[in-house]
């Protein structure tokens, strides 16, 4: 299938893809969590930290839901995956309307959520993306994975405006009749089980999902690679996840009105947009580790400046920015990485796995942020740490290998780039 082919019959999922993933559980509980914030605290009394153990309930209990939610939609389809946990998650947030001053009812809704909305994670809707899309498969990916920056953005401006105008009860069902009204509909229209092109794979005999060439799950665990993968997006979420959520309350405790704070906070969702597109363009062209230290880099540095303060709403902006920029490669790398390695017969399955390191990182992130402030008494130590994470998380990727080649995987499609790097592992030259 050629590369103009996949764009003409594969725009639908993209579409699909791009709003699911931009209204998922964890990018909703991202954005949101500190427009929220304010008023949780102001209204029961909860320290900022007893809030954000949030996230690692719903992010633990991704990481446990993860996997057999990706062996599922390897052996059914995720379609109907979808659907049924996007009702779910809407449901979960008008849920959080009824909060009361109990911590333990708020901790088990949010654990309900977990449940009802693990199925809304990138592991099922980018399956028909990464097996639609093998020529341009980063780019693709990159698309519809600027649904973390574009809803982000949207949803933080948009949980602020509902809070301002009716209060933060209300603002949750808002967030849950978001779903119902834009995602849903959206999703049963364009969103469709992946198909093979049996021309593309030289072993398969029809279009089969079991028939695409790759490693099972098994034999997955078994390498190094998936190791590699699971420490390093462990890091990296660990240190990127803890500054997203605490946006507001930093640039509030840095001088700026709530208002001011909310709009600089928004350029970290731009600044998503921008990376996963850049992410995808250059994962079709050079060796995806390089790719990735190269993009996060910024990140690191700017967490620097940041350290040691800033008044300017304009040069505030720019920062928030290039760290969204960063860390928009998160996500379309995950995805990227783990069909490369692996190949499509477990992706799922395998992308699940690995989502297990990530999601640990990414809970334990804003409540580790949180207390971190308390004990080093400031930003500017917790930052420093950021930083060094930041680069540790993204070198060790540097370790890994060549792109394998998988029996019946034709040549072309397992070619990895059109810009040649030699790999440190293997001495070879991809």
């Amino acid at each position: 299938m050629s590369s103009a082919s996949e764009f003409k019959t594969g725009w639908g999922i993209i579409v699909a893809a791009t709003i699911g993933i931009g209204t998922s559980m964890t990018t909703m509980a991202s954005y949101s969590a500190g427009v929220f914030l304010p008023s949780l605290t102001k209204t029961f009394g909860w320290a900022d930290s007893q809030v954000m153990l949030t996230f690692m309930i719903l992010f633990f209990g991704s990481s446990l839901l993860g996997p057999y939610i990706g062996t599922l939609a390897d052996r059914i389809g995720p379609r109907r995956i979808v659907l049924v946990s996007v009702v779910g998650l809407a449901i979960g947030w008008m849920l959080l309307a009824f909060t009361n001053g109990s911590i333990v009812r708020f901790y088990l809704t949010y654990a309900v959520i977990t449940v009802l909305g693990a199925g809304t994670l990138p592991v099922t809707w980018t399956k028909s993306v990464v097996v639609h899309f093998r020529q341009h498969r980063g780019m693709a990916l990159g698309i519809c994975l600027v649904g973390t920056g574009i809803f982000g953005a949207m949803i933080k401006l948009y949980a602020f405006h509902m809070i301002s105008m009716f209060g933060w009860r209300i603002a949750y069902v808002c967030l849950g009749a978001f779903l119902l009204v834009i995602t849903l509909p959206i999703a049963i229209a364009f969103f469709r089980e992946p198909k093979i092109d049996p021309a593309a794979h030289a072993g398969a005999v029809d279009t089969k999902i079991a028939d695409v060439p790759g490693m099972p799950f098994i034999q997955a665990v078994k390498t190094p690679a998936f190791w590699i993968l699971t420490g390093s997006f462990f890091l990296l979420s660990l240190a990127l996840a803890g500054i997203a959520p605490n946006l507001e309350r930093f640039w509030t405790k840095s001088g700026f009105g709530m208002s001011d704070a909310v709009s600089i906070a928004s350029w970290y969702g731009i600044g998503i947009v921008i990376g996963r597109l850049l992410t995808g363009w250059f994962l079709d062209r050079i060796w995806a580790p390089v790719v990735i230290f190269g993009m996060l880099l910024p990140c690191a540095l700017s967490f620097l400046l940041l350290a040691h303060g800033v008044n300017s709403f304009w040069i505030a902006s720019l920062l928030v920015l290039i760290v969204g920029t960063s860390s928009g490669v998160e996500y379309d790398a995950l995805a990227y990485l783990v069909s490369r390695y692996f190949g499509m017969r477990a992706y799922s399955a395998i992308y699940g796995g690995v989502f297990i390191g990530f999601a640990v990182g990414a809970g334990l992130g804003p409540f580790s942020f949180s207390k971190l402030l308390v004990t080093l008494n400031g930003y500017e130590a917790v930052l420093i740490i950021n930083a060094v994470v930041v680069v540790a998380g993204a070198g060790v990727l540097l370790l890994l290998g060549r792109y394998p080649r998988f029996e019946g995987e034709s040549k072309e499609a397992s070619s990895s780039a059109k810009v040649s790097f030699r790999t440190p592992a293997t001495g070879e030259v991809k």
